[in-house]
């Protein structure tokens, strides 16, 4: 499988999550300051399947919460126009290149779910 991050992320956040990862960061730890980003914007409100998608996500990856500093910049992102997409998008590349590729695999299929969750929600509301 080959994974390529979207047009709209930046590779910035990929670079950021594997250099989280080299120094000993796991996803798990990365997902809760995601899963807390998506919370507190309520980005995802709105689209139909979004709750359970994250639901599957956490019980397939339970989330570690050791590590709060990186929970609380992650989270601080959205002040930068950075959405849940752009981060799920960007740490399963990031699991892909660290060769952690069940972990990439479950990202993946979880952003493109919520990114089509995103686009048949808006066609049912125009």
């Amino acid at each position: 499988m080959n994974i390529k991050l979207d047009k709209h992320t930046p590779d910035n956040l990929a670079s950021l999550f594997v250099l989280l990862m080299e120094e000993g960061m796991t996803p798990n730890q990365i997902m809760v300051g995601i899963v807390r980003l998506a919370t507190d914007s309520k980005e995802l409100e709105g689209t139909i399947v979004s709750a359970d998608c994250i639901r599957f996500l956490l019980a397939t990856m339970p989330i570690d919460t050791s590590a709060p500093g990186v929970t609380e910049f992650i989270s601080s992102l959205a002040r930068e126009g950075v959405t849940t997409l752009m981060l799920l998008d960007a740490l399963g590349f990031a699991c892909y290149v660290r060769g952690l590729f069940d972990a990439a695999n479950i990202i993946r299929l979880t952003y493109q779910r919520l990114q089509a969750d995103r686009i048949i929600s808006q066609m049912l509301r125009d």
